[in-house]
């Protein structure tokens, strides 16, 4: 009796059947069906997900039904065939009838076993209901691996597929309710900006929350000035530096701080009173699960995490690396390592590091912290030049390439370095240097890329170091970076949002709603995304914390493992998220209110990505009717008035980060600005009001500028008199 194989790609059903034995392909409308006639298997390919969760037509009217009844009503939502799925279900229902078993045979995680359990296999059990179910677990799409496991056919993890069927439930219960709620409730302003609806989840909203406080932090940061004295120090030809032990002296100590260094600045001998010297070693990293390979790529190749994720994915079913959705870290005791490593012998570029490798016996890797049970870590499975057919683009080589390096630096021998540790004093004042070297490159043979920047060893003879000379400088403080692919995607590891493999596409949800949006390397909030956020921290903050979604991502994990049911946990969270529906029910009165604010206003701006400060809080000094706002023209900055009839501007200095304060000049009561620019290699701060400015421009005065101001100063950012 013939036997029914569903895969989840095209590509990995093709390569199953071709393991397996001679193929012939049958066309059905859309759908290329592989036929083994020597193991009677027909291998049906599925495109992903064939289902979706949508609201019944009693809740398709987004203003006649109440939003919180979706979250109460279980015939609120249905699951129905996606758009392309009608090929793929009738292949199904027709193969499933004519087969007496089926294997399961889709991509080996959570979603995998959701689309094979819970979207196909339902088609098949309605042809025949008591077909024997099995399924094929596989690691990578090599022939060898295909044919062993096929011999090795595993019970289903239903459990899993559950704990997949959990997660799109739910996430479809809170999404269309809250979605539906909070867009009916701001419709006057979206509709306002031509924007039907604002989306809301659990992960993508408390995602969108940590974007919005490091924002806020940058935006609200206040640089303070402190002080350093270093000295460039002389070793034969080698320049290093020493620090003096009480930097960073703040800007409070600037006294101290510049007469230690006119005490000390003409001095040109630094008295050794202590020395250390310590070899230790680096050991070499841990293997790769998807986390870890995602933050290696999107580091190295200035990639996205979605590009990243797309790519490997793309190098699996090309039989290349292994299943690339993983959160193992940790390799079982079996694994074939010398037979992995000897392939690259040859390799023009790995070949010398891997032979070295195999004549000390080095085929035990390092160990991380996670065994999963799911897949091993991600692994090159075959050796490949760089200029072979079978990488298909630059970006393949270059994620195979740092793939392959870092698997092959798991075995390397751990990199030596030398630390120098030196206390001086110059005069009686004291300074420390540490410097850093690299001894022997161990696994950065292979790895260059894991390497930090290293200093150049000092020799060291006497207790005297020539002074070549001492610097007093004048520093700010920097406020928090922006996130960046990399530094995101370790964020929303750290709170518990979303899974290895849905992380990159919540990311790019955000940037599809316009809720986020790129700046080279640097995700910025929108002001949109503020927006949201800003009004939401008012009456729905319990939601927007990561608290509650990584609790529901617990709660599936007890399904995966079998100590929860799925029901039960669906019931739970259902309750839990309409205790928090209610608190923002009985709150949003205040969102309403404060939605109310903005639709007389022309604030289209506020849905684009913001500027680098909002419109000014004191009114335009000409027409007096409205707040003026930031342009940038050809490297020329003004403000403008927001009146389009008024016309009138104020210059803006050409350099500089501008920060607008709150606080108003005491003599014309327009808003002062703080400007942090750098002269050299000092950074400072300095402040100035753009109407005073203007006038000492057409009069050649310097008014304008705060610190030459006769009458007032700025004293915690504020102009108060002198």
């Amino acid at each position: 009796m013939p036997t029914l194989v569903i895969a989840e790609k095209n590509k990995a059903a093709k390569a199953i059947a071709e393991a397996l034995g001679p193929v012939g392909t049958i066309k059905k409308s859309k759908v290329n069906i592989y036929h083994v006639p020597s193991k009677e298997l027909y291998v049906i390919p599925l495109r992903g997900h064939l289902l979706e969760h949508r609201n019944t037509d009693k809740y398709k009217s987004w203003s006649r039904t109440n939003p919180r009844n979706i979250i109460t009503d279980s015939d609120a939502i249905e699951k129905v065939p996606k758009s392309y799925a009608k090929p793929y279900i009738t292949a199904l229902k027709e193969y499933g009838k004519l087969c007496h078993e089926v294997i399961v045979a889709t991509d080996a995680d959570v979603e995998g076993c959701n689309i094979g359990f819970f979207d196909a296999l339902p088609f098949v059990r309605k042809m025949k209901s008591n077909i024997k179910v099995s399924q094929l677990w596989l690691s990578s799409l090599q022939k060898n691996e295909i044919q062993n496991k096929f011999q090795k056919l595993i019970k289903p993890k239903l459990s899993w597929a559950e704990a997949g069927e959990a997660r799109a439930l739910l996430d479809a219960i809170i999404g269309f309710s809250a979605t539906r709620e909070i867009t009916n409730t701001l419709k006057p302003l979206l509709s306002k900006f031509k924007i039907t609806f604002t989306s809301i989840g659990r992960v993508q909203t408390s995602s969108l929350y940590l974007l919005y406080l490091r924002e806020k932090e940058i935006m609200d940061f206040v640089p303070e000035k402190y002080f350093t004295i270093d000295a460039n120090l002389i070793s034969e030809t080698i320049t290093f530096k020493a620090h003096h032990k009480n930097n960073p002296f703040k800007k409070k100590d600037m006294v101290i701080a510049k007469d230690i260094y006119h005490k000390i600045k003409n001095e040109k001998i630094a008295i050794i009173e202590n020395y250390n010297k310590n070899i230790v070693k680096r050991n070499p990293p841990t293997p790769l699960n998807t986390n870890k390979a995602l933050i290696l790529l999107t580091k190295n190749l200035k990639i996205n995490a979605n590009t990243a994720l797309s790519v490997m994915n793309q190098l699996y079913l090309d039989q290349i690396i292994t299943y690339p959705r993983t959160d193992s870290d940790v390799y079982k005791p079996d694994f074939p390592h010398k037979n992995q490593i000897d392939l690259f012998k040859t390799h023009s570029e790995y070949g010398n590091y891997t032979q070295d490798l195999i004549k000390k016996s080095r085929f035990k890797p390092t160990k991380g912290k996670k065994d999963a049970g799911d897949h091993p870590p991600i692994t090159p499975l075959v050796s490949l030049e760089l200029s072979s057919p079978r990488l298909k683009n630059n970006l393949q080589k270059k994620v195979y390439d740092l793939l392959a390096r870092h698997y092959l630096a798991l075995f390397g021998e751990s990199a030596t370095e030398s630390k120098q540790d030196l206390d001086l004093l110059i005069k009686d004042e004291p300074f420390k240097a540490q410097i850093v070297s690299l001894v022997d490159f161990g696994f950065f043979r292979i790895a260059p890329f894991l390497k930090p920047r290293y200093d150049t060893e000092i020799q060291i003879s006497g207790d005297r170091i020539p002074v070549k000379n001492i610097e007093l400088n004048e520093k700010e403080t920097k406020p928090p970076p922006h996130y960046t692919d990399t530094t995101l995607l370790k964020l929303m590891e750290k709170h518990g949002l979303g899974t290895k493999s849905t992380r990159p596409s919540i990311i790019e949800i955000l940037k599809q709603r316009k809720v986020i949006y790129k700046s080279g390397a640097k995700y910025m909030i929108s002001n949109l995304g503020s927006f949201l956020i800003e009004n939401l921290i008012k009456v729905w903050l319990p939601f927007l914390k990561p608290t509650f979604t990584h609790e529901v991502e617990s709660q599936l994990e007890l399904i995966k493992d079998e100590k929860r049911q799925m029901l039960t946990v669906i019931e739970d969270v259902k309750k839990e998220f309409l205790a928090l529906f209610d608190k923002f029910l009985a709150n949003k009165q205040e969102l309403i209110k404060n939605a109310e604010k903005y639709k007389d206003e022309n604030v289209e701006s506020s849905l684009k990505p913001k500027k680098e400060f909002p419109l000014t809080t004191s009114n335009c000094p000409f027409c007096k009717k409205v707040p003026m706002k930031y342009i940038n023209l050809k490297g020329k900055r003004f403000l403008v008035c927001s009146d389009e009839s008024c016309k009138k501007f104020l210059p803006l200095p050409k350099k500089g980060r501008l920060k607008l304060l709150n606080s108003t000049c005491s003599i014309c009561n327009f808003n002062i600005f703080m400007v942090s620019t750098k002269k050299g290699n000092n950074r400072f701060t300095y402040y100035m009001c753009p109407k005073c400015w203007a006038e000492g421009l057409s009069n050649k005065t310097k008014k304008g500028f705060c610190s030459s101001c006769e009458n007032y100063k700025i004293l915690n950012n504020k102009c108060v008199k002198r």
